[in-house]
Parts: C-alpha cells; structure tokens; sequence
C-alpha cells in the first residue's frame, strides 16, 4: 500500500467506486426495462400524473401540445384537387354503382374537363331510340364517354376524386389496374376496361 495512508481509506473509496458502478448499471437496466412515458403537457395535469407515475419508478418525459413551428410554419400551401397530377383517379356515374378510374400525368381538373366535354357533346340532344342503336356501335374516346352515351347516364363529376398519387408511368398504371380490379369486384356488373 501506499506510505501514510490507512488500509481502511483504501477499502472506503473502493467500495465508493463499486456502489457508483453497481448503481449506474441498476439505473441502465431499469431504463431498459421501462420505457419513457411522454404525454403533452397541459398545466397542472401533467405534474399530478407525472408525480402519480414517479412513485411507481415510471419515468415520465414531456412534449409541448402545441409549439411554435406547428401555429406558424406550414411549408406546403394545400393543393386543389384540380390542380393535382401524376394521379389515378375515379369519376362515378349518377345513375347506377359503376364507377371510372383513369390515370393521367397532367392536371386533374384538365382531363375532367375534358371528359366532361367529350360526355356533354354526345349526350346534349335528346335520346331516341335510334341514336340508342348508333350509340351501341359508336366508340369514344373514353369508356366514361361509352357509358354515358350507351346506357344514357349521368356522371356525377362533383364527386370526381383522386384516389392516389404516383410519379412513375408504369407504378401508375399497375395502380390504376389494381383499382379497376378491387372495383370490378365489389360492383355487381364486372367491366371489361374501366367501366
């Protein structure tokens, strides 16, 4: 040992060091076991359940309920659902449960004006049976067209809506598929393309 120092001063500060560590590791080891508790804070009830929780040796933590960042920043104005593209979207018919689903990679609301144009061109003038006849054998452009001017329908377009969001062509497409299944299998009369 060393020259001048007691034996019992040597023993004392070893047991100090080993009561430190062996402390330190019960501390990690409770923190492991038991998860922080973080609950936002709203005065006067988060000191009485933080208080109720630390008797039990249930660490509590807290996060502001509202901050700066979230009153004031909003990064992103909201996009109208018109000016949306890159999107799939579905367009229902007024008249029955069968619904449209496209897919396009320019503005929404251009290609639902487009449709809407195609649809009220064919239908505008009055239905007779002849035109039913023409019309059965007459292709448009869009299947949405078809069924308008084939079954004399009415398509609902205030209820057109973007049902998702893919920049990539392909990933869009196999999106739109998967929609036209999913819908061809919960309406009673499957569709061959999208209607």
């Amino acid at each position: 040992m060393w020259v001048g120092y007691p034996k019992w001063t040597f023993n004392k500060v070893r047991r100090q060091i080993e009561s430190k560590r062996d402390t330190k590791a019960r501390q990690q080891r409770d923190s492991l076991q038991r998860p922080v508790v973080v609950i936002p804070y709203v005065e006067n009830v988060f000191e009485a359940v933080a208080r109720i929780l630390r008797k039990h040796n249930v660490p509590v933590a807290m996060k502001p309920y509202k901050t700066l960042k979230s009153v004031l920043v909003h990064p992103k104005d909201k996009q109208e659902k018109e000016d949306l593209t890159e999107c799939v979207y579905t367009v229902p018919c007024d008249s029955c449960d069968k619904t449209y689903i496209g897919e396009i990679g320019r503005k929404f609301g251009v290609r639902l004006q487009e449709h809407r144009t195609e649809v009220e061109s064919k239908t505008g003038h009055t239905f007779t049976r002849s035109l039913h006849a023409s019309s059965l054998t007459e292709h448009n452009k869009s299947a949405l067209a078809d069924h308008a001017t084939q079954e004399n329908h009415v398509i609902s377009w205030s209820q057109a809506t973007v049902i998702n969001r893919e920049p990539e062509h392909f990933t869009k497409w196999i999106k739109e598929a998967i929609h036209i299944q999913k819908e061809g299998q919960q309406a009673m009369n499957l569709r061959a393309a999208t209607i």
